[in-house]
């Protein structure tokens, strides 16, 4: 029982370890992400030393070492969206810096690092090449399209309490790609839904998935914002199987296809986060 607070207490305190070695002290949430996360500030900081950064298991544990370090300007906290600004869940604290998008997996969806993967296959392709093969646009289009329904009844799950655990995706079982446009493969997602739904009425009997997911359309009804919003684990894994099907791609798991992005993350996706930290230590 005492493991995992003992293990919190450790991520807390590795920063001492680390001091001389980081200018600045960077927080995120998840253990998971400790690399991916480095890969994305060097290129927001290039000039800012700092040889670690500091996974804290967890947003709450983030946001409650955010609020013991508040006059810490050292210490720079670094917490998901996830659907905080939809629940009204966000908490301020000036030294804890929220992404815009779902995760930072949301922000990794770059043309230009999707072709660059594309290029692992065939090194000889040029971007014109690329954009004969597959339309990124339409691909885009597609991955908001087939996820924002379940993206939206993760959000009535943790509107109403459910106690439901989200939908573990898997693509190639979930979604038949042999078309032009993917669609829903067997049942499991509709008997998914269909359990919100069931659930759902438990709290109310008049309230139905499709109304209670209408209410949610402002979040979904761009492409932009659809891809801000559905979990970004999701839309990576979707994507990475739907070239992979294309044949366009090599075949890898969704943490070495994620891992691949984030070597070639534009900065320009964060400069709001890179301006706001910014003007925090300085």
């Amino acid at each position: 029982m005492g493991f995992p607070e003992l293990f919190d207490s450790f991520l807390a305190g590795q920063d001492i370890f680390y001091a001389q070695f980081n200018d600045i002290e960077f927080y995120i949430e998840d253990t998971e992400q400790e690399h991916l996360y480095y890969n994305v500030l060097k290129i927001l900081f290039p000039n800012i030393k700092f040889n670690k950064i500091f996974p804290l298991n967890g947003k709450g544990n983030v946001i409650t070492e955010s609020q013991s370090n508040v006059v810490n300007k050292k210490k720079v906290f670094v917490v998901d969206l996830d659907f905080d600004h939809i629940l009204g869940t966000k908490v301020n604290h000036p030294n804890l810096f929220y992404l815009k998008k779902y995760s930072i997996e949301n922000c990794l969806i770059s043309k230009k690092a999707i072709y660059e993967l594309i290029r692992l296959k065939d090194s000889k392709l040029k971007d014109s090449d690329i954009d004969q093969l597959f339309d990124y646009n339409d691909l885009l289009s597609k991955t908001a399209d087939c996820l924002s329904e379940i993206a939206s009844s993760f959000i009535l799950i943790q509107q109403h309490s459910l106690g439901l655990s989200y939908y573990g995706l898997n693509t190639n079982r979930n979604f038949d790609f042999a078309g032009a446009s993917p669609v829903y493969r067997l049942n499991f997602i509709s008997d998914y839904l269909s359990s919100v739904e069931n659930t759902l009425k438990t709290k109310k009997k008049s309230y139905t998935l499709r109304a209670q997911i209408r209410k949610l359309k402002t979040y979904f009804n761009t492409i932009i914002n659809a891809l801000s919003n559905i979990p970004g684990k999701y839309i990576l894994l979707f994507i990475k199987d739907r070239l992979q099907a294309l044949n366009l791609i090599i075949q890898m798991n969704v943490d070495s296809f994620t891992y691949a992005l984030s070597k070639d993350f534009s900065g320009n996706e964060l400069n709001y986060l890179k301006t706001s930290i910014t003007n925090y230590i300085t």
